[in-house]
């Protein structure tokens, strides 16, 4: 049964029926950004009229915002939980990368949805995504910190321009990544290493 008949199907539990437009909607918003994205085309999609999603979620901003908050939340929780596994006392450059890729694995797209250039500059949304951004920021330098710590270096600026870096590099590789869906996160990592080894040796 295709999702749109789902959604339409009547005696849905509101609950379910929510989590399965927010479903739609982030794979329309990754797709097209807050500024491309269509109501209209959520709904189409949903299998549902558009004054329903607008009875459950009030506006588009509404919608957007119950979407990245969903994905967002999800996606600091494994990473969190990734970056914990790291053995920093590894001679490795490549390892926080690893935590990045395989946090974004189940739903890589979301990464789009928390840098969108397109959502609004001000108000909740802005708000929301700024704070989701610093959360991920934070867990970049806390990790910085204790990769070089574990290397005998314990200098607060080499760690906060450490964790800089590391988000450029990310943000450049997790981009070529969602261009390339056949990648793997494990192929992604391997890909990373050789090339930091290279530029690095």
């Amino acid at each position: 049964m295709s999702t749109a008949a789902v959604i339409g199907t009547k005696g849905v539990p509101r609950p379910r029926r929510e989590q399965q437009i927010i479903d739609v909607a982030i794979g329309e918003f990754a797709a097209r950004g807050y500024a491309g994205a269509s109501m209209v085309e959520i709904a189409r999609l949903a299998g549902i009229s558009k004054p329903l999603v607008y009875q459950y979620f009030g506006s588009k901003n509404g919608l957007y915002l119950a979407c990245l908050h969903q994905v967002a939340a999800d996606l600091l929780a494994r990473l969190t939980a990734a970056e914990r596994q790291v053995d920093d006392t590894v001679a490795s450059r490549i390892h926080p990368l690893r935590a990045v890729f395989e946090a974004l694995e189940p739903r890589r797209e979301v990464w789009r949805l928390l840098y969108d250039a397109s959502r609004p500059d001000v108000g909740p949304i802005a708000e929301a995504a700024q704070s989701y951004q610093a959360a991920v920021e934070e867990i970049a330098a806390s990790g910085s910190a204790r990769f070089l710590a574990a290397r005998g270096l314990r200098d607060d600026a080499d760690a906060a321009v450490l964790g800089r870096v590391w988000m450029a590099v990310v943000d450049a590789a997790v981009v070529w990544w969602l261009e390339h869906p056949d990648e793997s996160a494990d192929a992604m990592v391997q890909r990373c290493s050789r090339l930091l080894a290279a530029v690095l040796s």
